[in-house]
Order: C-alpha cells, then sequence, then structure tokens
C-alpha cells in the first residue's frame, strides 16, 4: 500500500538485499541505523551555445545517483554491521534498499553501491557509531506506490 500522507522517517530501514526490487524478507535489515542521509541525484548538463546564439541552451546526459551517508550506533560482532566492514575491505558492488514505512503503508528505493568509506568513531562519553558512505553505481529503482 502507498504513503498517500506526510509521514516522519523514523520506521525508515535500510536493507542490504540480494538483487533490486528483491523481496525484502530475504534481505538482511541494517540495524542501529542512527542516521540515513539524503538521496541526491543529478543529472550531468552539457552547454550548447553556437556563434550567433544570444542564449545559451542545454543538453542533459547521465545521471549521478551519488552516494548514501549511514552512521549506526556501532557492535562490532552485528552480522550486518560487519556485512558492511567486509564489503568495504573486499570493494565490492552489493544490492541495498531504503523502506519508508508509514503505518501499514511503505515505499522503497533499490540501488547497488561501493562502501567507499567505512570509519569508526571514538568518543570518550558517548556511543560508539560507524559512518558508512554508499557510493551508488548504475540505476536507482524507486517503488513508490506498492501493490
Amino acid at each position: 500500500m502507498a504513503i498517500t500522507a506526510p509521514f516522519t522517517g523514523q520506521k525508515t530501514e535500510l536493507h542490504m538485499s540480494t538483487a533490486l526490487s528483491g523481496v525484502l524478507s530475504a534481505s538482511t535489515l541494517v540495524g542501529e541505523v542512527d542516521d540515513l542521509g539524503a538521496f541526491e541525484t543529478t543529472r550531468n548538463m552539457v552547454d550548447l551555445l553556437s556563434y550567433g546564439d544570444d542564449d545559451l541552451r542545454k543538453l542533459t546526459t547521465t545521471r549521478d545517483n551519488g552516494s548514501i551517508s549511514v552512521t549506526c550506533s556501532w557492535m562490532p560482532s552485528d552480522a550486518d554491521h560487519d556485512a558492511l566492514a567486509t564489503a568495504y575491505q573486499a570493494g565490492t558492488l552489493d544490492t541495498y534498499a531504503v523502506q519508508w514505512v508509514s503505518g501499514a503503508a511503505d515505499a522503497r528505493v533499490d540501488f547497488s553501491a561501493y562502501v567507499s568509506s567505512y570509519s569508526v568513531s571514538n568518543p570518550k562519553d558517548d556511543k560508539v557509531t560507524v559512518a558508512v558512505e554508499l557510493t551508488i553505481s548504475g540505476a536507482v529503482v524507486y517503488d513508490l506506490t506498492p501493490a
């Protein structure tokens, strides 16, 4: 069921999935997510200008689907946190899904990404966190009105 009203991100989930648009029940839910950055996709633009033109024209080219910043309360023995560290070390391209949940309704986005950075904080008087950057490679598949 589609989300039809404004909602908070409180129930947002990050999954390590097996395939784009795969079944989330077969995925790994990444636990203890504190913050999930914004999706900021851009389209590259080329300037078109011919001799005699008074106005600059634009031509769209490829999309750059950017990256997503993820911050988690770090649990070294947690399997999903370990999977993110392993993906970073191995340099593998993995599939992820973000699911937005509002009551019984949901929406999601799927993408493939590399873990391009993995850093663990060391505060004296606060929780230890891990910051992960997921750099998207390829298409981003939105399912904003699931059946």
